[in-house]
């Protein structure tokens, strides 16, 4: 499981990782589930009862439609795949046909055409922030778009070329985002297995020097190397990708190979 969170603050994330034009059409339908359920419960507290339960007070006044049904499933797999709640409860819907939610590692991978995003609970938020901040930046270059096309002459204007470049940089940026969080995928401790992935504290032995290091793999939105954290897609989070206590692995860094043993690995 990652980090518990509230019903109201699942809702959050998963309104950020909707395309704009969805928002509208899905948010109401998962609001009023999460009313029902309540706002300040734990994610982690949601079951396979409280969803059919759900079916039946409340969608039985309604005419039954499964497409209706449409934004909980949404709900119910993303929180699945972030591992906000226990299990997948998708099939608790009892939709016909596989409608997604599958946890963790390949499966999660295939749901999302195998464009899943791992990240953990932080870097999740972190790419929030980063969207926020990034639109904010839009009414910025909109008003550098204007100041330059006051200059009425457009076949030399640098400004303006500046300008424009620096709006498709962004946007190209806010789509990068948009995308991440849109297949973001949370492995959580019972799907790695002991073995090492994103989200991973791994204690390592320097083979040669005898030197133990620890490091957390995280994804590349989140790298810091001065706190630890690798990515999981650099040479040595390569290398560690699926080990565990134990084992050995050979590191091809820029100053030759270096051969590490797997001391611990804890989440």
């Amino acid at each position: 499981m990652a980090e518990p969170i509230s019903a109201s603050e699942a809702l959050v994330h998963f309104v950020n990782s909707l395309e704009p034009e969805k928002i509208e059409a899905e948010r109401p339908q998962v609001e009023k589930f999460i009313g029902w359920f309540g706002t300040e419960r734990l994610m982690s507290e949601l079951v396979g009862e409280d969803v059919g339960r759900y079916l039946g007070e409340v969608t039985a006044e309604e005419e039954h439609d499964p497409s209706h049904l449409e934004p909980l499933r949404a709900f119910l797999a993303y929180s699945s795949r972030l591992a906000f709640t226990e299990e997948n409860l998708v099939p608790h819907l009892q939709l016909e046909g596989d409608h997604g939610g599958a946890r963790g590692l390949e499966g999660a991978a295939d749901d999302l055409g195998g464009k899943a995003f791992h990240v953990t609970l932080d870097g999740l938020q972190a790419l929030e922030v980063q969207l926020e901040e990034l639109k904010a930046e839009r009414p910025v270059i909109a008003d550098k778009l204007r100041e330059a096309m006051a200059d009425k002459d457009f076949r030399e204007n640098a400004p303006l070329d500046a300008a424009r470049d620096e709006q498709a940089h962004l946007e190209a940026k806010i789509r990068e985002t948009e995308d991440r969080l849109r297949h973001a995928v949370i492995i959580d401790a019972d799907a790695k297995g002991g073995l090492a992935n994103v989200g991973s504290v791994v204690k390592l032995l320097n083979v040669e020097h005898g030197r133990e290091q620890e490091f957390t793999l995280v994804s590349a939105a989140e790298v810091d190397p001065t706190n630890g954290k690798i990515s999981m897609d650099s040479p040595i989070g390569t290398a560690l990708k699926n080990k565990g206590q134990g084992d050995e692995v050979v590191v091809e860094a820029p100053a030759g190979q270096m051969r590490f043993k797997v001391l611990e690995v804890r989440g």
